[in-house]
């Protein structure tokens, strides 16, 4: 029988690790000292695994059912569940080293490279400066739209429009090379601002 959030509360420590199933794969182990953890167990390649989901209430009955299915999926197109968990590690890790800073001065650096006039280089890197006044130590990940909001309003209220204009198209030159689905989103937000401006 499924597994509910009343059994799930329900399930004591028995002095040794047992599991209860829920159904196509997914079960929790509950440990001796009375910790609750998701595990997946399938089969690939002939071989039986499991896949450590998350510990109970901190991953609810409905996101435990939400990665096996998930892990179904990476099954069905032939991908082991476990290697793309390690290689998404690998990735947010990798991530957390490239800061709005160091994606900012390989972009002036790109500048340079392609002969931009001295008048290009210092308004770039004047316009990444107060940028990264606010996120330069954030990596590029973690940076949404309404961050970047937030800066251009800060500018906007000093009466810099064009300043927030310009450090609006510095932002989507670089980004373009990390998060390009943001293109869109900067030049709406811009737009925004412009018009709430009155330019």
């Amino acid at each position: 029988m499924p597994l509910s959030d009343i059994k799930l509360r329900n399930l004591k420590s028995r002095g040794k690790p047992y599991k209860v199933s829920d159904f196509e794969g997914l079960f929790i182990l509950v440990k001796v000292s009375g910790s609750k953890s998701w595990r997946f167990k399938y089969r690939i390649d002939g071989k039986e695994k499991l896949l450590v989901i998350g510990d109970y209430p901190a991953v609810t009955l409905a996101q435990a059912r939400q990665a096996r299915d998930a892990a179904k999926t990476q099954l069905a197109e032939g991908n082991d569940p476990n290697e793309v968990k390690q290689e998404t590690k690998r990735i947010r890790q990798e991530a957390k080293g490239q800061t709005f800073q160091r994606i900012g001065e390989s972009f002036l650096e790109k500048q340079r490279k392609e002969g931009k006039s001295k008048a290009t280089l210092d308004k770039t890197e004047y316009h990444l400066k107060l940028a990264s006044r606010d996120f330069g130590r954030m990596p590029i990940t973690e940076i949404t739209a309404p961050m970047i909001l937030k800066t251009l309003r800060k500018v906007e209220a000093k009466g810099n429009y064009e300043t927030a204009h310009r450090l609006s198209v510095r932002r989507q030159g670089f980004w373009d090379q990390e998060r390009p689905n943001l293109r869109e989103s900067l030049a709406h937000l811009f737009g925004l601002i412009m018009r709430r401006a009155g330019g």
